[in-house]
Order: structure tokens, then C-alpha cells, then sequence
């Protein structure tokens, strides 16, 4: 594992390749990506600095570009505040810096800084109405924008449901997780997938979406949402995209969300059997993702009992739980 002081020389070193004249670097933290906010002389003028580390075949120098080109697209075809990024002297989205340290590439991408407070906690009634309007934006924009040949994103279907429910099964492995709770799982994973395949795709329910817009990935800015961190986006159900941030919204605020999205987007009429659907793969995802850190494991154990009963259960019955 690499050092801090490894990381600002190798973000020091890419901003050589940037036209950026920079203060001082301070170091935010790691995960996916190690990342630094870049102070300039102008308090105004921040930038962010990402160092990609994650092995995922999803993190491919493409695969990051492609994320890059719709940011810009969303600048350029929107009046939504994005993490623009900003190309380095070459005319590159995309920076490889090597090193001297076991022959290491990284690559290397720069943000302009999108100003604005994180929530840390739920929106209200006024900001989850903001937020569902940012998110209808968002899918109508990817409604009408032709990604380029070479645009290269994570696909949200079957596939993708299936590799979360393996990764939770490790659960399973470690008894972590009973094996009656999986079965609940698997069997709602089945039902998702047959859900998936008999949704016919369109240009009004499927295309680019954040997939991760959470209170930790978009910032408000005078009572006015604006979205980060889009290292998740990918192609996928509309409907999907909602119900990612429906994990993270009370009943209340979801009835809220779809009320103030529908002014902007229309949602088709059988919407809440999908959306309940959709929701329960969020869990799932969501699930698993956080079962690949050793240091969550145990309260996804102590958390499951009670989502496998207000929830799994309850989609398998058959019964409608997202909006009661």
C-alpha cells in the first residue's frame, strides 16, 4: 500500500502536464481514488485531482474517459454545475504518470471544484423536490444525447445483478449471513431478472444514468443541488437510477421525488412495480459493494434480519412496501 507522500508526488508530477498554477494540494482522501482538492491564488478557482487506483475492469483508461466526455457534455448541453473536467496540455482528459516506484502507472484526471455543502443527512422537502428535478434533468439529457462510438460504461442489467448476488453469497461463506436470509435473496434476485429481461428498453426508460446520487455525491449550493462524482454512471434503467437514491429517501421525500420528477419527465404508469423491483436490486448492490470491506461486514450481518423482513419478504409476497 502506498503512502500519502507517494500520491502527492504523483499528483505534483501530472500537474506539470496541466496549465494550472497551483498553491498548495490537500489531500482528501482515499477509496476508488485518491483524491486532492488543488488551491490556486484565486479562492474562486479550486480544482480536484484524482489519482485512479481501483483495479476494476471498469476503471480502464477508456472506461474513465467515457465518463469524462458526458460531464462535458452535461456543461456544454445543460445548465446543471458539474466536476467539468479539465484536459491537460496535450488536449488529454486523461494523464498516465509512471513512477519510480515498482515501474507504478496511474492515471490521472483533474475536476474543476463544484462548490457547495454537503448534506449529511436526508434532504428536506424543498431539496428532495431539487434534487428529483436534477435527476429528471440528468435522464432527459441522456434522452436525447448520441454518446460516441467509442463511449465505454458499465451496463446495468441481469449480468450486473447476478455479480452483486455472487459477491453477497461470500456472506454466506463466512457466516456472516444465514443461508435462510440468502435464499430470500436469490429468490428476489430471480424475480428482478425476469423484471429486467420483460422491460422492454427504450429511449424513454433506458440510457446513461449517475446510479449513485446519494446525499455524499451531490452538494448543494444555494438551495440548488449540483452532482458529483459520476464514477458509477453507466447505462441503465431510468427507473433504476431513482431507485438508488430512493435507498437513501422517507417515505415521505419519495412521494415527494416522484411528484416533482414527473413535472420534468413522464413516468410510465406501471412505474411502482419496477421502481419496488429496482429498489430491492439497489439493496443487493448495495449490499454488496459494502461486504467487500472487512471493516463492514459485521454490521451488514447485524442489519440483514431486519431488511430481509421489511423488504425481501414483502417483494416476494408480492406486496407493495416502497411508498406504504
Amino acid at each position: 500500500m502506498l503512502s500519502e507522500e507517494v500520491y502527492t508526488k504523483v499528483a505534483k508530477q501530472a500537474l506539470i502536464q496541466y496549465p494550472i498554477i497551483y498553491e498548495k494540494l490537500v489531500y482528501l482522501g482515499k477509496s476508488d481514488n485518491v483524491t486532492f482538492q488543488i488551491h490556486t491564488n484565486d479562492d474562486n478557482r479550486k480544482f480536484l485531482i484524482k489519482i485512479h487506483i481501483s483495479t476494476s475492469s471498469n476503471k480502464s483508461k477508456e472506461n474513465i474517459e467515457s465518463e469524462l466526455i458526458w460531464l462535458e457534455a452535461l456543461d456544454r448541453d445543460t445548465d446543471l454545475v458539474v466536476p467539468n473536467p479539465v484536459k491537460n496540455l496535450e488536449g488529454d482528459l486523461v494523464t498516465i504518470i509512471s513512477t519510480g516506484c515498482n515501474d507504478n502507472k496511474f492515471i490521472v484526471t483533474i475536476h474543476r471544484w463544484v462548490n457547495g455543502k454537503v448534506l449529511n443527512r436526508e434532504p428536506n422537502s424543498n431539496e428532495t423536490a431539487s434534487l428529483a428535478i436534477l435527476m429528471a434533468t440528468l435522464h432527459k439529457h441522456s434522452m436525447q444525447w448520441n454518446a460516441p462510438e467509442s463511449f465505454n460504461r458499465p451496463i446495468y442489467n441481469t449480468n450486473h445483478l447476478y455479480s452483486s448476488l455472487n459477491q453477497l453469497k461470500q456472506l454466506v461463506n463466512l457466516e456472516l449471513m444465514s443461508i435462510e436470509a440468502f435464499v430470500h435473496v436469490e429468490e428476489s434476485a430471480l424475480k428482478i431478472a425476469k423484471v429486467i429481461q420483460n422491460h422492454k428498453r427504450d429511449q424513454n426508460n433506458w440510457g446513461i444514468i449517475h446510479s449513485d446520487l446519494h446525499e455524499s455525491n451531490y452538494v448543494f449550493y444555494e438551495d440548488i443541488p449540483r452532482p458529483i462524482d459520476f464514477s458509477n454512471c453507466g447505462y441503465g434503467f431510468y427507473l433504476f437510477d431513482m431507485a438508488e437514491t430512493f435507498l437513501h429517501l422517507s417515505l415521505k421525500n419519495r412521494e415527494i421525488f416522484i411528484a416533482s420528477y414527473s413535472k420534468v419527465k413522464q413516468i410510465h404508469d406501471n412505474y411502482l412495480e419496477l421502481l419496488e423491483a429496482f429498489f430491492i436490486w439497489s439493496i443487493i448492490r448495495t449490499f454488496a459493494f459494502h461486504s467487500l470491506n472487512p471493516n463492514e461486514q459485521q454490521s451488514l450481518a447485524d442489519s440483514f434480519p431486519i431488511v430481509i423482513q421489511d423488504y425481501f419478504i414483502k417483494y416476494l409476497k408480492g406486496e407493495n412496501f416502497l411508498l406504504n
